[in-house]
């Protein structure tokens, strides 16, 4: 199977980690950036933990384990903060979809960005 085929099927189980935590967190009034947190969070520790382990095991570009792990967070941080941006776009400012669809979108485009830095600037 190839590597961005992998990545897709450990996006489906950590996007499903995410999106829960992220649903209970909203059905339960949390603000949607904490629940967005919260839930990324969450998938990205299952992401990591399965990534390293099953797909990109050719080898790492930076020097450690923590070094390889701050890469990891740091890309998943500007994925977190694209997120909210296009959450906060689409339903809480210029559109106003509902929430839950907008997440599905969101989660959809930063897939993209997830993959490909990581890919990139972490592992050969």
């Amino acid at each position: 199977m190839k590597q961005i085929h992998k990545f897709l099927l450990l996006g489906v189980i950590s996007t499903l980690i995410d999106y829960a935590v992220y649903s209970v967190l909203i059905l339960f009034g949390i603000d949607y950036v904490i629940a967005i947190i919260a839930g990324y969070s969450s998938g990205l520790l299952a992401n990591y933990q399965i990534g390293r382990r099953y797909i990109f095991t050719a080898g790492v570009k930076v020097g450690s384990t923590r070094a390889e792990f701050i890469a990891v967070v740091t890309i998943a941080l500007f994925g977190a903060l694209f997120n909210i941006g296009i959450v906060k776009l689409l339903s809480y400012s210029v559109w106003h979809f509902d929430p839950m669809l907008s997440r599905v979108v969101a989660i959809g485009a930063v897939f993209f960005w997830n993959y490909f830095a990581r890919k990139i600037w972490v592992y050969h």
